[in-house]
């Protein structure tokens, strides 16, 4: 049977969370917005080997953080690269890695990798990805994360927890550390407000209602009971909004409206 673990670490002043499977053989699940990392021993072991590839193409910085890492740490082996060409050239020869860390700073900007964080989160190979950067810009790595990126370590934070969430997402986990993760759960907020206002500003305040049952999933009879009106007069005001949203039918109102929300294009 499974039983759910949370534990919170503090570790240099930054607080951490994550849920784990207590099984021996199940990964650490570690899903947003409720994440991130753990030092449960029998859940991460920070003693076990890890092979990282560290991509970067500031080589003196690159060969620093590698020696460091294997310093800090025995059972860490790195291999460094320039690119992700240079790196999947020979990926295929190398199985026993463990991840990816993607490393950005300077004035190259996280947006300007997305091609690479997914080209490497798409890889057959499954290796989890984690990037790192001195931009702690919340909008750019969220997108990194809905890329496929495992994971994001700020530069601003030390060598210790470095590791620590390179190990949380080799057992399968997602960390993000919880200021950024707070600024997720902002915009998330903030998109979905914006979102009600657009379907404000094309709707009446009726048909609004009747969207937002519509998004939840409501049959018409609930939608009538619940807003006070006739069921004929919810399927009025279904026919109408799909006349706007040009939808089909109300599966693809609730589809758009949706998209809205989360502030995708309709």
């Amino acid at each position: 049977m499974h039983a759910a673990l949370s534990h919170e670490v503090r570790a240099e002043g930054v607080n951490l969370w994550a849920r784990a499977e207590k099984e021996p053989a199940a990964p650490v699940v570690a899903e947003l917005p409720t994440l991130a990392a753990t030092a449960e021993r029998e859940v991460v072991r920070y003693d076990e080997a890890m092979s990282i590839v560290v991509i970067d193409d500031r080589i003196l910085l690159r060969e620093c953080f590698a020696k460091s890492i294997e310093a800090a740490r025995q059972e860490i082996s790195v291999l460094c690269f320039s690119t992700v060409d240079e790196w999947q050239a020979v990926a295929s020869r190398h199985p026993e890695i463990s991840l990816v860390l993607l490393c950005r700073g300077g004035s190259r900007r996280i947006e300007m990798d997305s091609r690479d964080i997914e080209r490497l989160a798409k890889c057959p190979s499954g290796i989890p990805v984690i990037l790192m950067s001195d931009e702690e810009d919340p909008e750019a790595i969220y997108k990194a994360i809905d890329l496929g990126a495992r994971g994001f370590i700020p530069a601003s934070v030390n060598l210790r927890l470095a590791v620590m969430a390179m190990h949380l997402v080799k057992a399968g986990g997602i960390y993000v550390p919880e200021s950024i993760l707070h600024s997720f759960q902002r915009l998330l907020r903030e998109s979905d407000n914006d979102g009600k206002r657009q379907i404000h500003r094309l709707f009446t305040e009726r048909q609004a209602a009747v969207v937002d049952a519509l998004r939840q999933g409501k049959p018409n009879k609930i939608i009538a009971y619940e807003l006070n009106m006739r069921e004929s007069t919810v399927k009025v005001h279904i026919r109408n909004i799909m006349k706007k949203l040009k939808a089909k039918n109300r599966t693809e109102v609730a589809f758009i409206t949706n998209n809205l929300c989360q502030g995708g294009a309709g």
